[in-house]
């Protein structure tokens, strides 16, 4: 790391004030002030600043130097994140006039970490007591069967878009410092497609993709009911096996339709979950199935990798996705997981659950 005398710091924090503490500006007039000199990097300028400001030192050698922290600065950094906890570093910087490195500085002194939030399905009052019963059905039925969880055939869709998922916080571009690439995401395009994918998982056999009509409506649905996934279903050894199956979906309109639950009451005599079904499924529990805490967000992170250019390129990437997840899918997460699943939401009292886990 380079360093430099006390009388070059001295006159780069004069060129540097000199420059409006623009650091480039300052680079160039020190170049042209000090030809002779090695001319320090842009970060040199900014880091003397802050280091004079928050320790009372122009040089970088602290072996052996005991630094004098300001304490009522530490406090009053402490308290804005006692006041506000999603106050940003930036922010508190900006507002106590200090660096951000200063804030980051006190906040890991006093074990202090920032924590992501993670998103949960919102709940009115009235569900809470709708989970948490549907949770002790599962949890006791396992019990008195312990095949019980394996032969459930989780079903549910899902729409993939041209724009898909765009996390902005885990994607990045690694370069040299001083050659910003400038990259850049596209987002909001004009020319848009779409594909609704279903899929459904018992066990750790994975059943799907398969494409539906966008529009979703009580009619294409018992078509595929009817129609489609037998033919999906006879491939499975599991369903060649003396062996009864319980058949899952949510309460979505077109689930709900009456047509639809009497196919199911005559396919899946007493035996399969849904809106107003022979085991009730209660409104807004996507967090308890299989398809929505691990399939399809597991799929769409492989799909979205990179840009996708047309809806052929989307529905292949789709395929792609699930020869991986085929691979990767294992008993543990139709069984533990959901059993883990059932206890937190039993003991959250039916409330939002993930955050614990």
């Amino acid at each position: 790391m380079a360093t430099f005398s006390n009388e070059e710091y001295s006159d780069m924090l004069l060129v540097y004030g000199k420059a409006d503490c623009v650091a480039r500006a300052a680079q160039r007039m020190y170049q042209e002030r000090y030809p002779n000199r090695r001319v320090p990097g842009r970060n040199t300028y900014q880091n003397t600043y802050r280091r004079l400001r928050e320790t009372g030192r122009l040089d970088n050698v602290t072996r052996g130097i005991v630094v004098r922290h300001n304490v009522e600065v530490d406090e009053r950094i402490l308290a804005l994140f006692e006041e506000d906890p999603t106050r940003s570093v930036r922010d508190v910087a900006s507002l106590l006039e200090i660096s951000t490195w200063k804030v980051w500085n006190v906040l890991r002194q006093n074990n202090k970490y920032a924590f992501h939030y993670t998103p949960v399905q919102g709940l009115e009052n009235n569900d809470f007591d709708n989970r948490v019963r549907f949770c002790r059905f599962l949890l006791h039925t396992d019990v008195d069967d312990p095949d019980f969880l394996k032969s459930i055939l989780w079903t549910d869709e899902s729409k993939f878009t041209k724009e898909g998922i765009l996390n902005l916080h885990n994607l990045h571009h690694w370069s040299s410092k001083d050659q910003n690439p400038k990259v850049k995401q596209q987002r909001s395009f004009q020319r848009r497609f779409s594909v609704n994918v279903w899929a459904g998982v018992i066990g750790n056999n994975v059943i799907g993709p398969h494409y539906l009509p966008d529009n979703l409506n009580g009619d294409n649905y018992l078509f595929f009911l009817q129609n489609e996934l037998p033919e999906l279903m006879a491939e499975l050894p599991i369903f060649n096996e003396n062996r009864r199956i319980v058949f899952q979906h949510d309460g979505c309109p077109a689930h709900w339709r009456v047509t639809v639950r009497e196919h199911l009451d005559n396919v899946f005599p007493n035996s399969w979950i849904g809106r107003d079904g022979p085991i009730a499924w209660p409104p807004r529990l996507p967090d308890l199935t299989p398809l929505d805490f691990y399939i399809w967000g597991r799929a769409k992170a492989i799909v979205y990798a990179t840009e996708v250019e047309t809806r052929e390129e989307l529905i292949q990437r789709i395929e792609d996705a699930f020869v991986t997840i085929r691979q990767e899918m294992n008993l543990h997460t139709t069984t533990v997981e959901v059993r883990d699943r059932c206890r937190a939401c039993i003991r959250n009292r039916g409330q939002q659950f993930e955050q614990d886990l």
